[in-house]
């Protein structure tokens, strides 16, 4: 749990929120398996809080579908279950999908250079990644980013918040997959990024809209596949 410190976080935030924040740092960065009970003594220590606030941060998240509750140990890492995955990616796919549907009508806007910097560095990032796997948590972030860049051409604020919040849950249930990093999975992942921003750049967007469509349906069958294997 090195990385649960709350050390970046502002004064003015409270401690549930602090506590919410390592909470989610935790289950974004260290990966704990589903299950896996949350140790609220642990974060309460390290954060240097009283267990209340991170009992409260932990009832919210809980709230969220993030963590589920045995009645054994507690809370826990919540247990994706595949129709919860389905649904995620299909409200990802409504929200990401809209948000280039609206921005075809906009023919005064280009897409941003910001788009292309991304599938550059995420080139990159997929060499060093299949190098060392650590740095595999580089090329999910900006896997994230450029979805997030996708969602702001639609120029509709709360429509960006729901998808940084949809975006935390499909990121915690994939977490604990341990999916293979392969060179097939992260330049296909490549591959179709750059596809989407040619047609952006070339004008082409309705063709741009399809092609993401297509891009979060093999990710959806993709993560639903990983999940459905047995457990060794």
């Amino acid at each position: 749990m090195e990385n649960a410190t709350g050390t970046d976080l502002g004064p003015d935030e409270s401690l549930e929120a602090r506590a919410s924040r390592a909470i989610v740092e935790w289950l974004t960065v260290e990966n704990p398996a589903p299950g896996q009970a949350v140790p609220v003594r642990e974060f309460a220590r390290r954060l240097g809080m009283s267990r209340t606030p991170v009992r409260s941060a932990v009832g919210r998240l809980y709230e969220r579908g993030l963590l589920a509750y045995d009645a054994t140990v507690g809370f826990t890492v919540a247990i994706p279950s595949l129709s919860s995955v389905y649904e995620l990616f299909e409200l990802r796919l409504m929200l990401e999908s809209h948000a280039l549907r609206l921005f075809a009508d906009r023919t005064d806007r280009e897409p941003p250079a910001r788009l292309r910097e991304l599938v550059v560095e995420a080139e990159e990032l997929a060499r060093e990644a299949l190098a060392d796997p650590t740095r595999y948590a580089d090329f999910r972030d900006n896997d994230a980013r450029f979805h997030q860049e996708l969602v702001k051409l639609g120029s509709l604020p709360m429509l960006l918040d729901l998808h940084d919040d949809l975006n935390l849950s499909i990121h915690v249930t994939r977490a604990g997959l341990k999916a293979p990093i392969t060179p097939s999975r992260l330049n296909v992942a490549v591959d179709e990024h750059r596809a989407i921003v040619d047609a952006l750049q070339s004008g082409e967007r309705l063709r741009a809209r399809e092609l993401l469509e297509a891009h979060i349906l093999r990710v959806r069958d993709q993560t639903i596949a990983f999940l459905a294997r047995p457990s060794l």
